[in-house]
């Protein structure tokens, strides 16, 4: 695929192409992914435009109808709901109901579209593009009633460097945004900091360190959704974060259920993207995917209108391939789930033992994946972005890293003993697994063999999954592998979304993980230098170096590019999956009463 100049937004040529929102993959703790890439192994561009002109209310879907509760049951469960510290993809899918920010995606004639959602347009940039305006549009209120000023945007995005409240949120602001290095957001910086301003009511005005092109896409993350300094309560914020969406937080028990309810201060008519076709919403977080995927294809009570978003179980492909196929969607999506590894605590030497121990074969047969939610994957790019090199780095020679096979341990068992391990000095390997949920608890026991077997010592640690998301994001936790972040979702089609917030040293300076926790002036003066090349030369660049990084750090193994999939009940109505992020549109969704 080419890029693409399909408009200019202000003085500042704007690529279209589009992000998939949230870039963590969520994560159970097995081997299936709540994300999606595929179409059974096939492989799509990602889609691209820029609609500036788009305008509310959003398009009304044929046949849809109102009323009814959408059930959405995952095995996932958000770390949190605080906005500032919001990038996984399951949480992302709930707040597009929430919360709204200056720009959004949405689905235009099949294709995804960035369109202008709080803002009047996608942004004007100055002549040398250090500068970004956005104006807000007329008639924006909280759920309270009470007016969105451009002050409250301003207070948000400078809410996202703070090291506690936002830790685990992206960090392009830190990179680009003036003085953003070494901001440490309102509460420990000052609050007067000039990176983001709102001069007035309605003008929201950026100033950054160099040019980001991509800036139209980034004011979409929820970290650019507006907070009243005022109703600011900090930690407890995550609580009830006030919305702006069609939908607001109705109750909320963190690690288990939320439901949302309409907001009546949600005006259509400023919307260009969402629709309000349910009643309201109820999320529960940490079931059972088989039992959950099994009851929805049944469609009994309840279950009729309930949504599941992850991987397919094999014992449920005869049902989905055969008379419940119309309760079965399936895509490509914007994740490549990795095997992370604290490059801090393992040696190389170690690193790429553990690569040829790896049992991916096996472990996927454990968690009952199947290839409709999985391709094998051996790069951290994944196929559809523009620029993408195929290739196998070797872990040892005649061992190529693809994401298949049973692992070796022999081999591995050669690697440590050259390394200087062995039975009287084991390598000893430690991590976090999910102990709630027989599916990770499976893949888990079969990974643990699988490596003692090639010599290691495991120290696995068990923990329930409400739990697990927030312990794998500490960057000093107890693990030396299988840490934040399992894998990597693009926030747009294009590699500098993928390569500089996985391993450069900016993104460990909010506090958060990192794929090997590793910090490295070669990694670092190597991304600097793709950045400066223009936007165009950038992809043959990041894939050289996705193969270099590989090769010689080895900081996570690829295991597999992720598909989307989605089983509904009988009742669950126009769910479609989007192909750059490998989840519902679920703002399009309605249910048949």
């Amino acid at each position: 695929m080419r890029w693409t100049k399909v408009l200019t937004v202000g003085a500042a040529a704007s690529l279209g192409f589009v992000a998939a929102c949230g870039a963590p993959a969520a994560n159970n703790g097995g081997t299936g992914g709540t994300n999606g890439a595929g179409n059974g192994g096939a492989v799509e561009g990602a889609s691209a435009g820029l609609m500036p002109d788009a305008k509310g209310p959003a398009p009304e879907i044929p046949g849809a109808k109102k009323g009814g509760i959408l059930t959405v049951a995952n095995s996932g469960v958000p770390a949190t709901m605080d906005p500032s510290d919001e990038f996984y993809q399951d949480s992302a899918v709930i707040f597009s109901l929430s919360h709204r920010a200056l720009t959004t995606f949405t689905q235009r004639d099949g294709k995804t579209v960035l369109v202008p959602d709080l803002a009047t347009d996608l942004g004007k940039a100055s002549e040398d593009g250090l500068t970004w305006t956005f104006t807000l549009k007329d008639g924006i209120k909280y759920e309270d009633g009470t007016p969105v000023k451009a002050a409250d945007i301003a207070y948000a995005a400078k809410r996202s460097f703070d090291p506690d409240l936002a830790a685990n949120g992206p960090t392009y602001q830190r990179e680009f945004f003036k003085g953003g290095a070494d901001y440490q957001g309102p509460f420990k910086g000052d609050k007067n900091w000039k990176g983001v301003e709102a001069p007035d009511d309605k003008t929201v005005v950026f100033h950054l360190e160099k040019r980001f092109e991509t800036l139209p896409y980034f004011v979409s993350f929820n970290q650019f959704t507006p907070i009243p300094e005022a109703k600011d309560k900090k930690a407890d914020y995550k609580l009830h974060p006030l919305a702006t969406g069609p939908y607001m937080f109705d109750k909320y028990t963190p690690g288990s259920e939320l439901t949302l309810k309409r907001n009546p201060n949600w005006d259509p008519a400023t919307d260009p993207a969402r629709h309000n076709y349910p009643d309201g919403y109820d999320f529960k977080f940490g079931v059972d995917t088989v039992k959950t995927q099994t009851a929805i294809l049944a469609s009994n009570g309840t279950d009729a209108t309930t949504l599941n978003w992850e991987g397919i179980d094999s014992s449920l492909i005869s049902q989905i391939e055969g008379d419940k196929k119309s309760q079965f969607s399936e895509g490509p999506s914007s994740c490549v789930i990795m095997v992370n590894m604290d490059a801090t605590k393992i040696p190389l030497p170690v690193r790429k033992a553990i690569a040829v121990a790896y049992p991916f074969d096996s472990m996927h047969k454990a968690a009952g994946d199947t290839t409709h939610s999985f391709t094998p994957a051996s790069t951290m790019i994944p196929p559809q972005i523009p620029g993408f090199q195929k290739y196998e780095a070797e872990a040892a020679p005649g061992f190529k890293m693809n994401g298949q096979g049973d692992g070796d341990p022999a081999k591995a068992k050669e690697m440590l003993a050259a390394a200087g391990y062995g039975p009287d000095k084991p390598f000893e390997l430690i991590y976090y697994y999910t102990n709630d949920d027989d599916t990770a608890q499976k893949a888990n026991q079969v990974r643990k063999q699988k490596l003692q077997a090639a010599g290691f010592k495991v120290t696995d640690l068990g923990v329930p999954n409400a739990e697990r998301r927030k312990l794998i994001g500490k960057p000093k936790g107890k693990y030396n592998m299988l840490q934040g972040p399992r894998g990597w979702c693009f926030d747009w089609p294009s590699a500098d979304s993928i390569i500089p917030p996985t391993v450069g040293t900016i993104a460990l300076s909010q506090g958060g993980t990192t794929f090997g926790n590793f910090s490295d002036a070669k990694i670092d003066a190597e991304i600097k230098r793709i950045q400066q090349l223009s936007i165009t030369e950038q992809g043959p660049e990041w894939a050289k170096m996705d193969k270099w990084l590989t090769e010689n750090y080895l900081l996570a193994i690829p295991d597999y590019y992720d598909k989307g999939n989605q089983v509904f009940g009988t009742k669950v109505k126009n769910v479609h999956n989007n192909p750059n992020k490998g989840m519902p549109e679920i703002t399009s969704i309605w249910i048949d009463q």
